[in-house]
């Protein structure tokens, strides 16, 4: 009987009791990860006996294994939701957090558990916050809840629910289809009969670097945003590395949309820690954006990226580049964490390999 079957037959009801007892309590001739799938789904079985014994052998499974399953892409929303209830591990926790599939329902329960180190991590997922604001609520009834943590919602409060949120809606933060309807919007946005600064070009300029970069910066600052974000479409590679940094995220986001921009500026911008979180999750989204090895090594070393980001691009990097990064004091402790966790899983299939 091939696996799938089997593991159907453990959860169906009419398979005797003690056969499905016995599997609640480990003894199910299963892999690792169609085990801890069982015992899942076990631990919510109409059959109270069966349940309780599923719990307490979820509880009690190796580690190392529940880590790989919650640190796989393709781990289903549902075993992330209920592990989250069986674990009191800081790293399981912390997986679950990491996993783009986790469920907004997940992480309001984790809010209000998990040590303070796991909350920071927890707000660093804005778009989740987004779509799931009980996430603050929960957070608030956190003992745990550190000075740092509590900034961070602070400013989250402040940026998306403090008359902002329209602004910066789920909607409007997903990534364009085309370039040209972005385009025409910013044309149509733009102030009749107030003339607009050419900047397509360096002509006129100062020949000095820094006195040329003051001269932009005051230009752009007497542009409205409309005008700022036609520049952040059309203006020269100096323009754009400003307006990356701009203040307006969408004029910040037509930078990446602009058809100018090159490679050697995406690998650049990935390394600034100037630039806003919400520009290199972006960028760390974008599949043309992200191609290039640079950009994706860039993106996991600079300490502004996203943990989430950060540790789903992981894989993509060598090891040796893993081993870099396992002792930079300079990226995030979560950071460094799965990067040796990675790091140790490559040399356990090597070996076993």
């Amino acid at each position: 009987m091939i696996q799938a079957d089997l593991l159907k037959s453990f959860l169906d009801p009419a398979t005797p009791q003690r056969v499905r007892l016995a599997a609640a309590r480990g003894l199910a001739p299963l892999a690792p990860r169609e085990m801890i799938e069982l015992l899942v789904k076990l631990a919510q079985d109409s059959d109270s006996e069966i349940a309780a014994a599923a719990a307490t052998t979820l509880s009690g499974w190796p580690e190392e294994q529940v880590l790989a399953e919650v640190q796989s892409p393709d781990c289903h929303p549902y075993i992330l939701e209920q592990l989250c209830l069986h674990t009191t591990s800081e790293s399981v926790w912390e997986a679950i957090i990491l996993n783009a599939n986790t469920p907004s329902n997940a992480i309001e329960k984790l809010a209000q558990i998990v040590p303070g180190r796991l909350l920071e991590l927890i707000l660093y997922n804005k778009a989740r916050i987004l779509e799931s604001p009980d996430i603050l609520v929960n957070m608030k009834q956190n003992v745990s809840i550190t000075r740092e943590a509590q900034r961070l919602m602070q400013e989250i409060e402040a940026e998306f629910f403090g008359g902002k949120s329209t602004v910066y809606s789920v909607e409007r933060r997903a990534e364009q289809k085309a370039d040209a309807p972005v385009i025409e919007e910013v044309i149509e946005k733009e102030e009749e009969g107030e003339p607009v600064p050419d900047l397509s070009s360096l002509e006129g300029l100062p020949v000095d670097p820094e006195a040329r970069e003051k001269a932009i910066h005051e230009q752009l600052a007497k542009m409205t945003v409309p005008q700022r974000l036609r520049q952040a479409l059309f203006g020269t590679r100096e323009v754009r590395t400003i307006l990356i940094r701009d203040r307006n995220r969408e004029v910040a986001r037509n930078v990446l949309r602009s058809p100018k921009l090159t490679d050697h500026e995406v690998e650049s911008f990935a390394a600034m820690r100037s630039v806003s979180d919400e520009i290199l999750r972006e960028i760390g989204n974008s599949r043309e954006l992200c191609k290039g090895y640079a950009v994706v090594q860039n993106l996991v070393r600079n300490p502004k990226t996203p943990p989430a980001t950060s540790q789903r691009l992981m894989n993509r990097l060598q090891s040796k580049d893993l081993t870099g990064l396992a002792r930079d004091r300079g990226v995030p402790e979560a950071v460094r964490r799965n990067a040796e966790r990675l790091l140790r899983q490559r040399r356990s299939l090597k070996s076993t390999g």
